[in-house]
């Protein structure tokens, strides 16, 4: 296993960007489901949810990595 570099910014870590994706593709979905709620539609079938859940799950991919290089760096202690 490799030492990572001490000069690269130590950036948030990986589980905290996987949180902020799951989080934004639940609100994502939530928000697809009220319009479609709104737009009058009673009920889905098994496409228009796989549909849902798969742009609700881009959509939040696409925005986590749009502010990861946003989120400040979190300095962690080295290890002894």
């Amino acid at each position: 296993m490799s030492t990572p570099n001490p000069d690269a910014p130590a950036g948030p870590p990986r589980w905290l960007l996987v949180m902020l994706a799951a989080g934004i593709s639940l609100l994502v979905a939530a928000v697809l489901v009220v319009l479609l709620e709104v737009a009058g539609v009673g009920s889905i079938n098994e496409v228009v949810f796989v549909v849902v859940l798969v742009v609700a799950a881009l959509a939040g991919g696409w925005v986590t990595r749009v502010l990861a290089p946003r989120l400040p760096a979190i300095r962690r202690p080295p290890r002894g």
